[in-house]
């Protein structure tokens, strides 16, 4: 009896000792691929060098549906780690907006209440959510409105460290003079550079006091002056790095309903270095809609169809700008090549088009009730951005043959990675590459490669009549089996 009492005694002091260790050292085992539950060395030393006090408020909804708490709960886990290794006092407070001054701070605070429809047994109801944070870094704040499960939490977290404790932040200059871009048309890019870099107009014949990180050179519809590519050059020469997009293949799909390329003089010089933006199309199979109009008798009315013009890329290399990246949307692109020159610079492929498309010289006319074959696709896995380096100058060019993919009216209409693939690039020449990986932690969104039509059939048939056979394959064992056992049976002496 003493005994049994001694060892109650003793795995209740155990199990306390364990809790008491458990408040003050929080710890998870992360066995994901992406190590999702891990916090990445960027988010280690950034916790780690900050000395500002920080205070979470963290504002949540008591009575939440299953998936809502699922992210609360994960939000909660992460802000633990971060507690768990931070040098300076990490405060977490929970505020539950249970009344109607709870909910005016809250609103006040910046975080913005959700609407969501709850199914309860035969009852339906919309529910208002809160679900964010603010965060108290020293004597700055900032704000996570809505924290949902397209949220990269442990990016966001680390990003409002890192803007806490940097002080000289990179430049980033956007050229213009030659039609280029105006910033309002690419609203979510700019508003992601803003948190972490300086931005600038740069013009390239005017005399520049400032020296920028990287330089991004988007959508120029002009010829770039032999002045201009001097100093360009010049520019690269000192350790420079660049951002390309270019809109080389132009698509008037309107009224005229061709295409033609457009060159700006920047192809020449990326010529030079290795890589050759071809006169061509790319066409794939993994492709986008568009809208057409089209005529029924006297009724006009709108129709999607699908426009291999418009690839949907989802082969990227394995490299830091594409790290989780699953998928982009091109509107025209032309083909990428590496070509052999005496230059020093390397070629690095990022993306490239599916095994099944292919390219069309241009000008090319756009046929919107053409039937698609296989040999219009007979040219696959066609380059469409590329990287330059340089190891003897440290200059670096990022180059993609699509502008508009991060222009705000295709980004909002497609769920891809557009805007990530630039703010990747951008970061990785800006030298400030430590946040990339973060971004894409908790990525959702993913596509399949297209197969050809012969592996489909395979797979599809090779789906349905494999179990058939293993089944019977362990049937036919089991009764050869049983056979054995009947004929060792039936023989004299024999003991099973």
């Amino acid at each position: 009896m003493k005994k049994i009492i001694k060892d109650t005694i003793y795995t209740l002091a155990i199990v306390l000792l364990l809790n008491v260790f458990s408040y003050f050292l929080f710890f998870r085992l992360d066995f994901t691929h992406t190590k999702r539950y891990s916090l990445s060395k960027v988010s280690k030393t950034s916790i780690l060098n900050n000395k500002e006090p920080i205070v979470v408020d963290f504002y949540i909804t008591e009575d939440l549906p299953q998936d809502v708490k699922k992210i609360a709960r994960e939000f909660r886990s992460l802000l633990k780690e971060y507690k768990s290794l931070s040098n300076a006092n990490f405060t977490i407070n929970t505020i539950y907006p249970d009344n109607s001054e709870k909910e005016f701070r809250a609103t006040q605070a910046g975080i913005q209440p959700i609407f969501k429809e709850i199914r309860e047994r035969d009852l339906e109801k919309i529910q208002k959510i809160y679900i964010g944070a603010v965060f108290h870094i020293g004597n700055k704040q900032a704000v996570l409105p809505i924290i949902s499960n397209e949220t990269p939490m442990e990016y966001e977290i680390t990003r409002l460290l890192k803007q806490s404790s940097d002080t000289l932040k990179p430049k980033i200059g956007f050229v213009r003079g030659h039609g280029e871009s105006p910033l309002n048309t690419l609203p979510q890019l700019v508003n992601e550079l803003s948190h972490l870099t300086d931005m600038t107009i740069v013009d390239l014949n005017a005399p520049n006091d400032h020296k920028c990180n990287v330089l991004c050179i988007i959508d120029p519809k002009d010829t770039y002056s032999a002045y201009e590519i001097e100093q360009l050059e010049k520019y690269l020469s000192q350790g420079g790095r660049l951002f390309i997009a270019l809109n080389h293949a132009k698509g008037q799909l309107q009224n005229r309903n061709n295409g033609y390329i457009n060159r700006t003089g920047i192809e020449d010089m990326l010529e030079k270095k290795g890589l050759k933006i071809k006169y061509d199309f790319v066409v794939d199979n993994n492709c986008g809609n568009i809208a057409i109009n089209q005529q029924y008798g006297f009724i006009n009315f709108q129709s999607n169809v699908s426009f291999p013009f418009v690839p949907i890329i989802t082969n990227f290399s394995k490299h830091t700008i594409t790290y989780g990246l699953k998928s982009m949307l091109l509107i025209f692109a032309s083909s990428i090549e590496r070509v052999k020159t005496q230059s020093t610079y390397i070629f690095t492929p990022l993306a490239k088009t599916s095994s099944i498309s292919g390219i069309q010289q241009a000008p090319v006319f756009f046929n919107y009730q053409k039937q698609w074959t296989q040999h219009d696709f007979n040219h696959p896995h066609n380059i469409v951005a590329a990287l330059l380096t340089n190891d003897d100058n440290h200059s670096a060019i990022v180059t993609i043959t699509d502008a508009d993919f991060i222009k705000d009216e295709i980004v909002t209409s497609s769920r891809t990675d557009n805007v990530t693939f630039a703010l990747n690039s951008i970061e990785w020449l800006a030298d400030n590459s430590g946040l990339i990986e973060l971004r894409n932690k908790f990525a959702t969104f993913s596509s399949l490669e297209p197969i050809q039509e012969n592996t489909r059939n395979i797979l599809k048939y090779l789906n349905f009549f494999l179990p058939i056979v293993i089944i019977l394959a362990i049937a036919f064992v089991h009764y050869r089996r049983s056979q054995r056992k009947r004929a060792n049976r039936s023989r004299p002496g024999y003991l099973d």
